[in-house]
């Protein structure tokens, strides 16, 4: 089996990545509004199923309907609110890519325009507009959705081996009482 070379290792590396965090600690309040959106959005996530399944545990068991609609109308405002949570994440993170992808595209056009004659004489001009266009694009996306999307992944990970945990603690003891 062959060895990963250097440069796969290096594109596989997050370390690049640390480079952003100037550009990105610059929009404090986007990335808040961005976290507790987040936050908001993963914990009315795992909420979700656990409402539906007191609803199903208790609602058909009760002789009254209105604890069924009270619930029905509780799920409704959840999915409300995630879809609100959601919303403010993408809006955040777009914001916050788009800022730090002009940020960071500035600051290339800027040590570009500071560099030698001679450097233009042996680097091919495709390069350097790749770097300005492309190369930026991708950061966008990694700093934007991207990275969005893998910290709520983690998030809800972590939630939801709590519930698991707790849940298993408390059927254990609920077997213990009986």
């Amino acid at each position: 089996m062959a060895q990963p070379s250097s440069a796969d290792e290096r594109r596989r590396s997050l370390k690049p990545l640390r480079r952003l965090f100037p550009y990105i600690t610059h929009y404090r309040t986007l990335v808040i509004g961005a976290v507790i959106s987040l936050v908001i959005a993963a914990a009315t996530t795992l909420a979700l199923p656990l409402a539906v399944r007191r609803m199903i545990d208790h609602g058909f068991s009760s002789a009254s309907t209105t604890f069924i609609a009270e619930y029905f109308a509780a799920l409704v405002a959840m999915a409300a609110v995630l879809a609100a949570a959601s919303a403010g994440r993408y809006y955040f993170v777009i914001t916050l890519g788009e800022r730090v992808v002009a940020d960071l595209r500035n600051a290339v056009f800027t040590h570009v325009t500071e560099l030698s004659p001679a450097f233009f004489d042996t680097a091919q001009s495709g390069e350097i507009v790749s770097r300005l266009a492309a190369d930026t694009t991708q950061i966008k996306s990694a700093v934007g959705a991207t990275a969005s999307v893998a910290l709520r992944n983690v998030l809800i990970l972590i939630a939801l081996i709590g519930l698991i945990v707790a849940a298993s603690l408390g059927y254990g003891a609920m077997q213990m009482d009986s």
